[in-house]
């Protein structure tokens, strides 16, 4: 039951905040007509300008009223869709922040699993290289090994600074798709 009543406020709420001018106009010209009524009703009473304008003075004030309840309404509007733009902007941001920190997770991971194997491989060919210090054959092997290395070593660090790079720029297109449909 208490459902219901709640599904018929929200209705009944909606139905008055889409149409706020329509039921503001009715009660103006409701109210006017009986002014003008009453007017008529009195008419053998011989009335002044001034007697006019306090006669339809309340007419003049809800038409003000209604100006100021419309202005309201749009300027409800408005905020309500900063707000959804807020939260819509606030959202992407913790996406982002999520993906890099998905990033910096992976990232790290990536170097402990292939940077410390690298520098055994590095601290082995140093060795090497000290070992056989005048064979040309060996060097030129532990060169090919130490170019890897550092191969390998630049596209794991090249890894992040793409993503990263990546992630940025997605951010600034849908900001910016996000302020052409403002």
């Amino acid at each position: 039951m208490n459902d219901k009543l709640v599904a018929i406020r929200r209705k009944v709420f909606l139905f008055l905040e889409n149409h706020a001018i329509l039921l503001s106009a009715l009660a103006i010209f409701g109210y006017y007509l009986l002014t003008t009524v009453d007017l008529f009703k009195h008419s053998a009473v011989k009335k002044s300008f001034l007697d006019y304008v306090l006669q339809f003075d309340s007419v003049i004030l809800m038409w003000v009223l209604a100006v100021v309840l419309s202005q309201l309404q749009k300027y409800r509007g408005y905020r309500r869709e900063q707000e959804e733009y807020r939260k819509k902007i606030e959202h992407e941001f913790e996406r982002q922040r999520m993906h890099l920190q998905l990033l910096d997770e992976i990232t790290a991971l990536l170097q402990d699993n292939v940077n410390n194997p690298l520098a055994v491989i590095s601290i082995t060919t140093h060795n090497i290289r000290r070992r056989f210090e005048t064979d040309a054959e060996i060097l030129a092997w532990l060169d090919r090994i130490d170019a890897s290395l550092k191969r390998v070593h630049a596209v794991v660090n090249d890894i992040k600074s793409f993503q990263t790079q990546k992630i940025v720029q997605e951010s600034l297109k849908s900001q910016v798709q996000t302020k052409q449909l403002n």
